[in-house]
């Protein structure tokens, strides 16, 4: 009875996920964030933003500036503070960081072309009901933003309608 249970469940959850069209697509993605997506964290080498209830949560990284949230994490996808942040609950007000957090869901996508570059702001954005961070790396060429999502190959995006200071905060707080 227990594994007809369990063989159950995981019926329902391998159909749902061939259903939902969850994978990642080699087709050209219009916005950073998907429309419908929740997000939970934004993480950058200097700092991590994360929900906590209805408001975000500032956490700045150390003075080493190494933020162990960057590197994949096996043990099961738990963010929380870690050793290498601190809480900076005054520095930044939540309207602020909210409005930050708009600017991600809001950020349009043009590609193009395909190319490698170096010097890379690399960040992770996670989302509710995603396993996995996203990958992705953020490029300041002149006054344009260009940002390369990995799991797409080589392909690069030229952000048409948000700033650099609009999606990163400085980091000399």
């Amino acid at each position: 009875m227990i594994i007809s249970m369990l063989l159950l469940i995981l019926m329902f959850n391998l159909t749902g996920n061939l259903f939902s069209g969850s994978g990642v697509k080699d087709e050209p993605i219009d916005k950073l964030v998907p429309t419908d997506a929740m997000l939970t964290s934004i993480v950058t080498h200097a700092y991590t933003l994360e929900r906590v209830g209805r408001g975000w949560r500032f956490l700045r990284a150390l003075k080493d500036g190494n933020n162990d949230d960057l590197a994949d994490n096996d043990d099961g996808g738990e963010r929380t503070a870690n050793k290498n942040t601190e809480t900076s609950d005054n520095e930044i007000d939540n309207q602020e960081l909210t409005d930050n957090v708009f600017a991600w869901q809001e950020a349009l996508l043009e590609p193009i072309g395909e190319a490698t570059l170096a010097g890379a702001t690399q960040v992770n954005v996670w989302l509710a009901g995603e396993s996995a961070p996203r990958h992705y790396l953020f490029f300041q060429v002149g006054a344009d933003m260009l940002v390369q999502y990995p799991a797409q190959g080589a392909q690069l995006y030229k952000v048409t309608n948000k700033t650099w200071s609009e999606l990163f905060f400085e980091e000399s707080f």
